[in-house]
Parts: structure tokens; C-alpha cells; sequence
């Protein structure tokens, strides 16, 4: 190639703005040297020594900045011995300042790295020079436009010619669009980690469907089409001499098996409640459905069970209700349709028993309510205490009060079915009003010392009255306001926001205190926690079981724990039962805890003295038993 061919290949190149720029520097700089020799009288017409820039006696500085230049990266100098501060056009623009528009200067520099990564720059750069080694740093430039950019840069502490310390070199790339990438593969690890694949709602002891999930199941199959809803209750019995909690959850595991063998791949299983178990059987007849809950019912009846040293043989019987697609049936009505078909096929002591459609709304209301005045006139309610422990002093220093129900053979079980059921049809009211008295009664048998935390329904809270029977039986009592803590959950149920706001202001009032459970796991918003003047939050238990394998739960408790702290809220957590997850919750500073490893429910002692309860006048006349409350 000659040099015509050369020249024209050079006229077709079209060059970059970087380069034109070095372009007409160049030749500023040949025409002011030209001037400025011509006025020295200096001839200009001499012989030219090229010299190698990357030659071994040329100094490091000079063969760096060489370097960088020719892989297109910028170059900052800093110079031990004048303190002067250079760089290259390259890292010019990287800064967002054109070539030869700025003066580079420590402090100029000083003001373009971002406020967060100075400190680390500046001890990368300090380092470099004290240990005369090469350091790497990535930090965040802030342009003059405000535009941020991320730099990858290596420091590296120089000689010169003489080996005798120079400097620093600093050699930059603009790496963006690399760390953004970065920093998005780790945020999709992350949320891979944290994310469940399903919505929480099983049931532990069984891996079926909490009565809640399957009630939504329900509701989308009810959507879709038509189908039958099967419940089967099985005779809670519970083997002699066994703990009781444990074993009832092995068999309801047990039962659960068999139901799931007996159901169709296609249908959804559920533990319904204590002893019920629903299978949700879409698009199919009730003939087909009566044909398989015999099948669930004789399969129950056949299993021998064992639970411990015990060999169980159980009795189940079975309800069905068939749903019409797209009608106005709630799922937890169909599940309230289906346990009173079940309970009619017990008292007629037959299998199962069918009911070809929903029962009507008013009809379903009076049986909700028939059942809870039932466990209430049969005196079938009855009260469990679990301690709970204070973890900064490793004592148990509070008890909260639980409701159980007794069935037909005297074994306690969960409240929670009747009370979403009471809380549907308005009827919680009564339940949550015998809990107080018996809980103030106990209090007032007890030791002084103890502090109870007694919980309430949200719908409860709506009532007006509810605070004018909460002093009533306080004062009948005798009991000390500060040994009460109210607990409430669902607030998304609360009937009348104003009555529950008053009613917390006037608990507090009156020397108790007030409680949040399940938080996190609910419908609670934020804004809450600044509206009622809540004392203690309980974390929700989902977030605590298995924390120690959860990256999600540990951050999700850490945050609510730091929030609370700052509000001024002391903070519980629910479902502990390992050490592991004990010693995290203590470094994380929650407050409180509670679970198996600090103990099991248990039933309240019977009462060695008897101690009358307040007048049922006093309830009947509610302001009779405020001006008696008050004085």
C-alpha cells in the first residue's frame, strides 16, 4: 500500500468526536509551538529523536498513561512532588466534562465522586500508596448533569525513571451498563431465594389446605362451574395418657393420608377444622360424590390407627353440599352447609347425608347461632393458659389466655371454627364477654405478679358497650388493669373504626394495655400503628417457623422489629420451638417469646374459692354498671 492509497483510506474514515477533538488540540499545539519558536529565533528546521513511550528508562507514569490510551481508558496522575492532578481526555469524559473545558483539580475531583463511596476511594488510594502496591475500587461518579455513572478504576503507586516514588496513576473505565447487569442477576437470585412458590395456608400437621385456603378454593370452583363440597368429621379421640396435642396432630396426619388416597387427583383436600377434613370435588354429580365419601367414611372406619402404644379405631361421618356455578354462595357458607349436613348425619347415625343445594342465607344464619349459644348455655367453653417468655430478663413473665372448646368426650380443641363462624353472624359479642369475666376471675385467684394477655375479636370492638363491660367486671373482680393486655387480630373486620378507636384509648386509660397478633400476616396497614396506641406486636407465626432457613422471614422480622422499636411498640413472636430460632430472635431484639420450647398450653387449675360473677343486671343495664364501675 502506498501513501495515496493510505490517504484515501484515511478520507473515508469517518472519525469519532474524540478523535477530532484530539485532532484539533494537536494542531493548536503545533501551531502555538510554531509561534512561540519562531519569536525564540529558533531554526525550525531540525532532526526529531522519536522516543518509545513504553521504552524500559521512559518513567512508569508515562508508560501507563500510554497504555491506558491505546485500550481506550481514562487516566488520572497525581503527582507526589507538585501535588499537581491530570487526567486524560478519555476520563474527562467520563466525568461529563468535554476535553479542555475543566481544570482538574483534588477538589473538583473531590466533588464528582458520590458522598457514599468518597471514604472508600480515598482509603483505597491511601492504601495503594502505603503499601506501593496496585488497588482496585468501583465507585459511583456524579456528572455535572447529575447523571451517575459507576467507575471501575485501578490504583497503582509509580516510580519514575530513578525508581524514586512518583505517584499515583489511576486507570478508569465507565462500567455502567456491567454493574447494573450485576447488580439485577443478584436481585433475581435474591427474590429466587425469598419468594415462596405458593401462598402460605397449610395446615402443619397435615400439609392440607387451612380451612381459610380452602374456603378460597371453593369460592374460584364455585366461580367456575358446579361441583360438590364433602366434610368429614371424625371422632376426635385421643389415645389414654397421651399429651394430647401431639398425638391429635399424628393422627390428624394419619386421617389425612387416607382421605387424599381415597379423593381424585383433581380434587382439593383441606383440613377444615379440629377433626374435619373437605374435599372439593369440581364438576361432578352428587351421585359421584355420595360414592366417594362413603368411600373416604368406610376407609376411615377400616384403618386401624396407631398413635403411640395406642391402636385407634375411628368413627367419621360425612357431608355434602352441591354448588351451582356462579351463585351468590360464599366458600366458607358451602363449609358451613357441609359440617351441618355431617352433624345431621350423626345424629341420624348414618354415613353420610346430602344436601342437593345451599341452605338458604337466613336458614344457615339461625344454625350459626343456634351453635354458639349451644357451647354457651352447655358450658362447653372453656380456658388454656400458655406462659410466655421475657428474653431480656430468661423468665416467663406473662400468660396468654386461650379458648377451647370440649367436645362430646371432654378432649379441648381449637375455638377458631366456632369464632369465624360467631364473628360472620355478629354472635362473637357474648363469647368474647364470657372470656373477660373468666379471665378476670382467674386473675383475681391468681398470683398479683403475673400479667394476662386476653384476646378479643375485632368485631367485638365495634360494640359500644364492650369498654363499659371490660370496667364492670375489672371493678367486680378486683383486679389490677395493669396485669391486662387486649389482644386483637383481623382489623380489617373491625365493624366500627371509631368505636375500636375509642375503645383503645379507653383500655389504655384504664391501666391496660393493648396488643396486635399476627401482624404481618393479616390486613394491618402501617398507618395502624400510629392511629391505636398499640404496646406490643405480635410477629406473625408464618414468619417465624423455620426463620433460620428463611432469608425473607429474618429480614421481614428484623424490620418490623427495628419499626416497632422506633414507634416505641414492643415487639412477640408466636411459634418458637427451637433454640436456633430462640438466640435469633434475641439478637435481633424482639421483646417477648412464645411457642413449645417455652410450653404448651394448658388448662386453666380449677378455682379453689368461689368467686361470684357480676350481676347479669349489671349487663342487662349497661349504664347501671358504668355509674357502678366508676363510682
Amino acid at each position: 500500500m502506498n501513501l495515496d492509497d493510505i490517504l484515501a483510506l484515511a478520507s473515508n474514515q469517518t472519525l469519532s468526536q474524540l478523535e477530532r477533538a484530539r485532532a484539533r488540540r494537536s494542531t493548536r499545539r503545533v501551531q502555538q509551538e510554531y509561534q512561540r519558536a519562531v519569536s525564540e529565533g529558533r531554526d525550525l528546521i531540525d532532526d526529531i529523536d522519536l522516543r518509545d513511550p513504553l521504552a524500559p528508562d521512559v518513567d512508569e507514569a508515562a508508560r501507563i498513561s500510554r497504555a491506558a490510551q491505546l485500550a481506550k481508558l481514562g487516566t488520572l496522575t497525581w503527582v507526589r512532588a507538585s501535588e499537581e492532578l491530570t487526567w486524560s481526555d478519555e476520563m474527562s469524559l467520563i466525568f461529563g466534562y468535554p476535553p479542555g473545558t475543566v481544570r482538574p483539580s483534588i477538589r473538583l475531583l473531590t466533588r464528582l465522586i458520590h458522598p457514599d463511596d468518597a471514604t472508600e476511594v480515598r482509603r483505597t488510594v491511601e492504601a495503594a500508596w502505603r503499601e506501593r502496591t496496585v488497588k482496585e475500587t468501583t465507585y459511583r461518579v456524579v456528572r455535572p448533569d447529575r447523571v451517575t455513572r459507576y467507575v471501575h478504576c485501578h490504583v497503582e503507586f509509580v516510580v519514575d525513571g530513578d525508581n524514586r516514588p512518583y505517584g499515583i496513576v489511576v486507570t478508569g473505565q465507565d462500567i455502567t451498563e456491567i454493574e447494573l447487569a450485576r447488580q439485577e442477576r443478584v436481585r433475581l437470585a435474591r427474590r429466587r431465594e425469598t419468594v415462596r412458590t405458593e401462598l402460605a395456608g397449610r395446615d402443619p400437621a397435615t400439609g392440607l389446605l387451612s380451612r381459610q385456603r380452602f374456603a378460597d378454593e371453593i369460592d374460584t370452583a364455585s366461580r367456575a362451574g358446579s361441583g360438590v363440597l364433602l366434610v368429614v368429621a371424625v371422632e376426635p379421640v385421643a389415645p389414654a395418657g397421651g399429651t394430647g396435642t401431639d398425638d391429635q396432630d399424628r393422627l390428624a396426619s394419619a386421617v389425612a393420608t387416607v382421605v387424599r388416597r381415597a379423593a381424585r387427583r383433581a380434587d382439593v383436600c383441606g383440613r377444615t377444622g379440629f377433626g374435619e377434613f373437605g374435599v372439593l370435588m369440581h364438576r361432578t354429580t352428587l351421585d359421584s360424590a355420595a360414592a366417594l365419601a362413603e368411600a373416604v367414611v368406610d376407609g376411615i372406619r377400616a384403618q386401624p390407627f396407631v398413635v403411640g402404644q395406642a391402636r385407634l379405631r375411628l368413627d367419621a361421618v360425612g357431608g355434602l353440599v352441591r354448588y351451582q356455578g356462579r351463585d351468590e354462595t360464599r366458600g366458607i357458607d358451602l363449609l358451613v352447609d357441609a359440617e351441618t349436613a355431617w352433624r345431621q348425619a350423626r345424629e341420624s347415625g348414618v354415613p353420610c347425608v346430602a344436601l342437593d343445594q345451599p341452605a338458604p342465607a337466613d336458614e344457615r344464619r339461625e344454625i350459626c347461632r343456634n351453635r354458639v349459644r349451644a357451647y354457651l348455655a352447655d358450658d362447653r367453653l372453656t380456658l388454656y393458659t400458655q406462659p410466655i417468655l421475657d428474653l431480656r430478663l430468661n423468665q416467663i413473665t406473662r400468660q396468654e389466655i386461650l379458648l377451647r372448646l370440649m367436645d362430646e368426650g371432654g378432649k379441648a380443641h381449637s375455638a377458631s371454627t366456632l369464632l369465624g363462624d360467631a364473628e360472620r353472624i355478629d354472635e362473637v359479642l357474648p363469647i368474647d364477654r364470657w372470656v373477660i369475666d373468666r379471665t378476670m376471675e382467674l386473675i383475681a385467684r391468681g398470683a398479683h405478679t403475673s400479667h394476662y394477655q386476653v384476646n378479643l375479636s375485632s368485631r367485638s370492638l365495634g360494640d359500644p358497650h364492650l369498654l363499659e363491660h371490660v370496667q364492670r367486671s375489672i371493678r367486680h373482680y378486683d383486679v389490677d388493669p395493669g396485669q391486662l393486655t387486649f389482644e386483637i387480630t383481623e382489623t380489617a373486620r373491625i365493624a366500627n373504626l371509631t368505636e375500636a378507636h375509642n375503645f383503645a384509648h379507653g383500655i389504655r386509660e384504664i391501666g391496660c394495655q393493648l396488643a396486635l397478633d399476627d401482624f404481618g400476616s393479616g390486613y394491618v396497614p402501617f398507618a395502624f400503628l400510629t392511629y391505636f396506641p398499640v404496646d406490643l406486636v405480635k410477629v406473625g407465626g408464618e414468619f417465624i417457623s423455620g426463620i433460620q432457613h428463611s432469608a425473607a422471614n429474618r429480614t421481614i422480622v428484623r424490620s418490623i422489629v427495628d419499626m416497632c422499636r422506633a414507634l416505641g411498640i414492643r415487639t412477640a413472636a408466636e411459634h418458637v420451638e427451637d433454640e436456633v430460632t430462640m438466640n435469633l430472635l434475641r439478637d435481633y431484639g424482639v421483646d417477648f417469646a412464645q411457642g413449645y420450647l417455652v410450653g404448651k398450653p394448658k388448662p386453666v387449675n380449677t378455682p379453689h374459692r368461689p368467686v361470684s360473677a357480676p350481676a347479669e343486671a349489671d349487663y342487662a343495664d349497661p349504664e347501671r354498671g358504668l355509674r357502678a364501675a366508676t363510682g
